[in-house]
């Protein structure tokens, strides 16, 4: 034992605090690992992969293609096409016009630009960190925790905007902060922060007001002299590219820029980001409180978290996505790193804080896994159709309109000829005449009509106006599904003319429209019409009697006479007739639970198309379900199958929305489904027991003016 005077032994309570902080440290150093393990295997997996990952990604390689040419990329008159808008600065094409002169079109190169920034972002952060609390542990866990957020997985690897934004943007913090009174460390700063927001134009106040304050508490004259540098040189370079391009950059940038607001966006995103980042959000609320009185950097922190938030909240405006909440990421990691750094000199404090983060990082990772990593497996899966559908677009003479594979066009070399969800905000604001483009899609000019269909909701409706969209399916007829995206091709005698309501010599109407195609899963059609659900009218097939059990929320069964097999007794069963979100019932209010043998004529509406798909919160495309069923002896619908197969089933083999479970012997389900083909006239399909999709057609086609198979 050492009892030399001058030396003191630990408490017991200094000892079990310092292994406390100590195992904290430990769990969250493996935690923020696994994190940036997930975010390199994204990144990796997005970066080399040939084809769009996001609708905004084409729009920006061919302004570079426009760049790389000489052409002016913010024209003032859309009166003709193309119908092309450049929604932001120039700053990030013009970074990538060298590797499109270079290389060709591509996408590897914008991602590799984002990927950079990101990695710079998080550098920054934590060089801002360090600089102020020499706290080394503070200043890492602030740079891997943005690593660590789902927004940012996500989005870093795509060629878009923001990232590139973000990173000039916290450079511009940076220096600030660092050298606040030199004059190099000024005009440096204030180029960076002009430079954000010359790549994305929302980026002129978070990072720029942070600064702006941070520099009046050091030196206010300093803090003048950067709105002056920041203000003219932004306002300098505004009228000279609208001067340039005689009006075009204020009319992309801005007027293109208004797009109609919803707060229910708003609502929903700040749910989800609670969900995601409770802890942070916590940490990022008490520190514009605790901040002013303990955290140096206060200055700068409690303005960016603010800046950042009302930058946040415009992420209401129709087609925005996660990009909008990027800077409040950084804002907050910046705050959880303020925080992480003052709580040193407490050590129960420190180590609550350390394992509160390490918490967080468990929870993003359980996200993102679920998000971004789901979302990027489901986008790379259907390779071999993607390459198909590449092959269709290169072969095809003409001009092609696409919305999310708009980059097919572009790794050809095409320029793109419509940018179908910016002008469609344009037409509905009242801003753009679609008059002409309607005219052409009418006259079918165009070869190809690529319409991406999510699953989960039908985003095809906000990149295209009603009248586009109904002068397509009146023009066009989709032939193809490849890679969830639907090819239209022009109709011609073997499509048929648009809404048919039944094939020529078919003892039955079709019970719906199915503009979208259908899927074929033995024997049983999920019939895919255009429109969101409750919209798209669902009828009886013939004259029969309806059953609707109790216990059936979505579906009906009408019992017919069998018009194929004589002297035989047939059920048509009509199903996903309601909201996968609230299992709110389609069903015509005319037929309500229990009812049992009410008659009804052919042609007779009994509901509307849904997205039930079996299971509650997974919607699926709108569509119903549709079988024929053949009765039990004594008339009676088969007890046994009630749903007939699993919803989930319907959809196309590989991107089922729930796990396929092991296949069951085939004979109960198809035991009574028959094939409808012969009572529809419908076009079939040979295969069984898995996913097919078909075009909604008539067996040998159709002849409008025979009116015969």
């Amino acid at each position: 034992m050492n009892n030399s005077p001058g030396k003191t032994r630990p408490s017991a309570k200094s000892g079990w605090q310092s292994d406390l902080q100590d195992g904290a440290r430990i769990i969250l150093v493996i935690f923020l690992s696994v994190a940036v393990f997930i975010f390199i295997l994204h990144a990796l997996l997005a970066l080399f992969f040939r084809y769009p990952l996001d609708y905004g990604e084409a729009p920006l390689v061919n302004q570079a293609m426009h760049l790389a040419a000489g052409q002016n990329i913010y024209r003032s008159d859309l009166s003709s096409a193309p119908y092309t808008i450049a929604n932001y600065p120039p700053l990030y094409p013009v970074a990538m016009t060298p590797f499109v002169k270079l290389f060709g079109p591509n996408f590897w190169a914008g991602r590799a630009i984002s990927l950079v920034c990101t990695l710079a972002s998080g550098t920054l952060l934590a060089l801002i960190v360090y600089a102020h609390s020499q706290d080394r542990l503070a200043a890492v866990t602030t740079g891997l925790l943005l690593l660590s957020m789902p927004y940012v997985v996500r989005w870093s690897p795509l060629a878009r905007v923001d990232m590139l934004a973000l990173g000039l943007s916290t450079a511009g913090l940076y220096m600030v902060t660092r050298w606040p009174t030199t004059r190099r460390g000024l005009v440096v700063a204030a180029l960076l922060l002009v430079a954000a927001i010359y790549t994305r134009q929302s980026y002129g106040l978070a990072a720029p007001l942070a600064a702006f304050v941070w520099l009046l508490t050091q030196e206010r004259r300093q803090a003048l002299k950067l709105a002056f540098l920041v203000g003219g040189i932004g306002l300098g370079l505004f009228l000279i590219l609208n001067l340039i391009t005689q009006g075009g950059f204020f009319y992309n940038v801005v007027t293109a820029n208004v797009n109609e607001f919803d707060w229910e966006r708003v609502q929903r995103n700040w749910r989800d980001l609670r969900e995601a980042a409770p802890i942070l959000l916590v940490i990022g609320g008490v520190s514009l409180f605790l901040a002013p009185r303990r955290v140096k950097t206060w200055p700068l922190l409690i303005p960016y978290l603010i800046g950042a938030g009302l930058s946040a909240a415009t992420i209401g405006k129709i087609g925005s996505n996660v990009n909008y909440l990027l800077e409040l990421s950084a804002a907050l990691t910046l705050a959880a790193g303020a925080l992480l750094a003052w709580s040193r000199e407490h050590r129960w404090l420190r180590a609550l804080m350390l394992i509160l983060l390490a918490l967080q990082i468990g929870q993003f990772m359980k996200n993102t896994l679920e998000g971004p990593v789901e979302s990027i497996k489901w986008r790379l899966q259907p390779v071999e159709e993607l390459e198909d559908l590449e092959w269709i677009v290169q072969t095809t003479d003409g001009p092609v309109l696409a919305d999310e594979f708009m980059g097919m066009l572009t790794l050809q070399g095409q320029p793109l000829y419509l940018q179908p969800f910016e002008v469609t905000q344009l037409a509905n604001a009242g801003i753009w005449d679609q008059a002409d483009l309607l005219a052409d899609i009418q006259n079918r000019k165009f070869p190809l009509i690529l319409i991406h269909h999510f699953m989960e909701h039908p985003v095809y409706k906000e990149r295209w106006t009603e009248e586009m969209l109904s002068t397509i399916m009146k023009n066009y007829a989709a032939t193809d599904f490849l890679g969830l995206t639907l090819v239209f091709r022009p109709r011609d005698a073997e499509s048929g003319p648009a809404g048919l309501e039944a094939c020529p010599g078919a003892p039955w109407r079709l019970p719906t429209r199915g503009d979208m195609g259908m899927w074929w899963q033995s024997y049983q059609l999920g019939i895919m019409g255009e429109g969101s659900e409750n919209s798209v009218p669902v009828y009886a097939v013939a004259d029969g009697l309806l059953l609707r059990r109790s216990d059936w929320n979505s579906a009906v069964a009408v019992q017919h006479d069998d018009p194929v097999r004589a002297g035989e007794k047939v059920w048509s069963f009509y199903g996903s007739m309601a909201s996968a979100e609230d299992g709110t019932s389609f069903v015509a209010p005319d037929f309500p639970p229990g009812s049992e043998g009410v008659p009804v004529r052919a042609g007779e509406l009994l509901g509307y198309q849904g997205t039930w798909s079996g299971s509650p919160g997974r919607p699926m495309w709108t569509h119903l379900h549709f079988a024929v069923v053949s009765a039990l002896e004594d008339g009676s619908f088969p007890s046994e199958i009630v749903e007939l197969l699993r919803e989930e089933e319907i959809s196309p083999e590989g991107i089922a929305p729930l796990p396929v479970e092991e296949e069951e012997p085939p004979s109960e389900e198809t035991e009574f489904a028959l094939d409808p083909s012969p009572y529809l006239g419908t076009v079939r399909s040979q295969v069984m027991g898995t996913s097919e999709w078909l075009p909604m057609r008539c067996l040998g086609g159709y002849n409008s003016s025979e009116g015969t198979r």
